[in-house]
């Protein structure tokens, strides 16, 4: 038989804290005012970052007031137990974010903390660009090529960015699709984009 879980123990709740910590997007746990209860690393580095999000003494804040007017709307509607999709348009790093509120712990208690998901940046964590470049002996140009190509970029913008022949990346594509046994590059892309995202160590220090 397993042992009971703690629910209140210190321990259990450090442990949960580096669990989230792994996780490859955003995530934020506010009360109703806007208060931040909780973050994990890549929520603390979108708030640090002060585009989109930004920490405002202890409350969740936005970089222009529209912004701010649809997360209030957002925790609002979360009171009332609606789930909603706020969209925020910066221009370099534009940022989804899904308002989830939480069931309380007892039965009939009002809602009073909400979790807020961001959305995944673009592209494959390196580490697991990586691992996945090794287990099928690409070499570091052809991995170089996939990680661009699951950023988005087509074959001539990686050309230009890395300032060799589009027919040299063409042959990389080619050999990344043999290698992986796939029938396109875009299955490939596919593939590594639902892979679980592995963080690097040296990142959470």
């Amino acid at each position: 038989m397993n042992p009971a879980i703690h629910e209140e123990s210190p321990t259990a709740f450090g442990l949960m804290a580096r669990v989230l910590d792994e996780i490859d997007h955003g995530l934020l746990l506010v009360d109703l005012s806007g208060r931040i209860v909780h973050a994990n690393h890549p929520a603390r580095r979108e708030l640090a970052a002060a585009r989109a999000l930004r920490n405002v003494d202890g409350m969740l804040g936005a970089g222009q007031a529209l912004w701010q007017a649809r997360i209030r709307q957002a925790l609002r509607d979360a009171e009332r137990g609606c789930r909603s999709i706020v969209e925020l348009e910066h221009a370099r790093e534009p940022l989804s974010l899904a308002f989830i509120p939480l069931e309380p712990r007892e039965a009939g208690a009002a809602i009073d903390t909400v979790l807020i998901m961001c959305n995944r940046a673009a592209g494959c964590e390196t580490l697991t660009m990586q691992m996945f470049a090794r287990a099928k002996q690409l070499t570091r140009a052809e991995q170089n090529v996939l990680a661009q190509l699951c950023a988005g970029h087509g074959a001539e913008e990686i050309a230009g960015l890395q300032g060799i022949c589009l027919s040299t990346v063409r042959t990389h594509i080619k050999n990344v699709r043999q290698k992986t046994g796939s029938s396109s590059i875009r299955e490939v892309v596919h593939r590594v984009s639902r892979m679980p995202q592995i963080v690097s160590a040296l990142r959470m220090s």
